[in-house]
């Protein structure tokens, strides 16, 4: 790495990059009787910020769709990952994720989400196929040995996991599905690559991506932030973490005791079928390193992917997944809408706080905190970062 003097600390990127990766490599031997949270100089340092762009978002797979939001052959979702714009597409061959940067002048081919059978480029009408190959690019005759044959939108290397459309930027990563295969049993319960997109939104949280994991992955904090909304029937001290595995972990978050199962489960939506009265109580909150949430419930799955803006904002994108008999209930709109309420209040509970957060790890005497053994996926998330960051 080549210091660069940064005007603002009055020292170099690589000198602050070596200090915060020591104190976060500090906790690397910690049980979780003694664990730590991550310094909280990590959550606002821009230079830790852009070792964790090099360590794990470059490097490592990043969620960007599910296959339930571009279920028809031209159906394609854009989003953009570290200031590479990219387009999600089902061909009619397979899906793919390019890059959606015209190759004449980098004007993006494509905005939002849609279907289309060509992508064109709103500049000079240059236009590309599903597969990203070009099909036009008007008034290049006299363009000497140019050859739209050559022209073709990169591919970015995907895998798709459960319905699950990841990223891998390097192209280098291990595959995902044996990285994953362990959990290939507990998500096949689900059918994840045949459910419906119920609804899904977009939100810009001003506050490091680690809060927003972190937050999503403990129940611990539903005492004080879900004190009226999740509290009282999934009371956070009834919550543990699980033991996890090679890149992912879960936290389960059973229904109060003396709650039948029946009141979990009792929105009017088909429920998945197989599923014990333990998976029912318990439910699953389960984390994708690094960047995946997925909420397991009874007749619904909360798919949820966070994308890095910045060391201090982060997109959250959620989708909420149902079976497809849903659709033809009479009344599935207005279970939706409920089900949609509900949890936009929670999250922006979590978002109230999470903002809390970010203000306060920029005190100068804010410190490394104990953890709760209810924030044992806390503490293995923070160990996924120190396993990502010491090389």
């Amino acid at each position: 790495m080549n210091p660069r003097v940064n005007p603002a600390l009055g020292e170099t990127e690589a000198v602050e990059i070596e200090e915060l990766r020591s104190a976060v490599l500090a906790g690397s031997n910690q049980d979780l009787a003694h664990a730590e949270t991550l310094p909280p100089e990590s959550y606002g340092s821009q230079a830790f910020f852009d070792l964790e762009v090099e360590k794990i978002f470059r490097t490592d797979w990043i969620a960007v769709a599910h296959v339930a939001q571009i279920p028809n052959v031209g159906d394609y979702v854009t989003i953009d990952v570290l200031n590479e714009l990219l387009v999600v597409v089902r061909g009619a061959d397979r899906i793919r994720v390019m890059s959606r940067v015209c190759l004449h002048r980098w004007a993006p081919v494509v905005s939002g989400e849609g279907n289309t059978k060509l992508f064109s480029c709103p500049f000079h009408r240059w236009a590309y196929g599903l597969d990203g190959q070009l099909k036009a690019a008007p008034h290049m005759d006299e363009a000497e040995g140019f050859d739209p044959k050559s022209c073709k939108l990169p591919e970015i290397r995907s895998e798709i996991w459960h319905g699950t459309i990841y990223i891998n930027l390097s192209g280098d990563a291990d595959s995902l599905a044996d990285r994953l295969s362990d959990l290939d049993a507990t998500f096949a319960r689900y059918d994840m690559d045949e459910l419906v997109l119920a609804f899904s939104y977009k939100y810009e949280c001003n506050f490091n991506w680690k809060i927003a994991v972190e937050t999503f992955m403990e129940c611990y904090h539903h005492i004080g932030a879900h004190s009226k909304t999740a509290e009282p029937h999934a009371p956070g001290r009834f919550s543990f973490g699980g033991d996890g595995g090679k890149g992912w972990t879960v936290c389960y978050a059973p229904w109060r005791p003396d709650l039948p199962i029946a009141e979990r489960t009792k929105t009017g939506l088909p429920e998945f079928e197989g599923l014990s009265d333990e998976v029912l109580r318990n439910g699953g909150l389960y984390s994708i390193y690094p960047t995946t949430l997925f909420n397991t419930n009874a007749d619904r799955i909360h798919w949820t992917t966070i994308i890095p803006v910045s060391v201090n904002k982060c997109i959250w994108f959620r989708q909420v997944l149902v079976k497809k008999e849903a659709l033809a209930l009479p009344n599935y709109q207005e279970i939706i809408d409920n089900i949609r309420e509900t949890g936009m209040a929670i999250f922006q509970e979590d978002i109230e706080v999470n903002d809390m957060q970010q203000i306060g790890a920029q005190s100068s005497l804010a410190t490394v905190g104990r953890l709760s053994h209810l924030e044992k996926t806390v503490w293995q998330f923070a160990n996924y970062v120190r396993s990502r960051v010491q090389g």
